[in-house]
């Protein structure tokens, strides 16, 4: 659309909603036109919500589970916690079953 439509349907009152886009190394969710998009020769495209998602990605070679900040740290973070409660809670049931003895 060009800049004269997009006024146009702003001046009637409709609602434009832009395409969003998730950013792949750290999960930022942004309208698509503000980061950098990535095309690589297979044909697939990475979505960088910034400059800083995109060196840490393709030039430093960061695992985006290690770093605090993106999404990824997180949600890995999260299921360890669980797998080591469902852990606690099995050694305390092997323990009290073995006490009962």
């Amino acid at each position: 659309m060009k800049l004269e439509e997009l006024k146009e349907i702003l001046a009637r009152g409709h609602i434009v909603k832009m395409a969003k886009a998730k950013c792949v190394f750290c999960g930022k969710e942004q309208e698509d036109y503000k980061g950098v998009y990535l095309m690589k020769n297979d044909g697939t495209s990475n979505y960088y919500s910034s400059h800083k998602c995109l060196m840490n990605h393709t030039k430093l070679k960061r695992d985006k589970r290690k770093i605090r900040w993106a999404e990824a740290f997180h949600i890995t973070r999260e299921k360890r916690r669980t797998k080591e409660k469902e852990r606690a809670e099995k050694e305390k049931a092997k323990k009290a079953v073995s006490k009962k003895k």
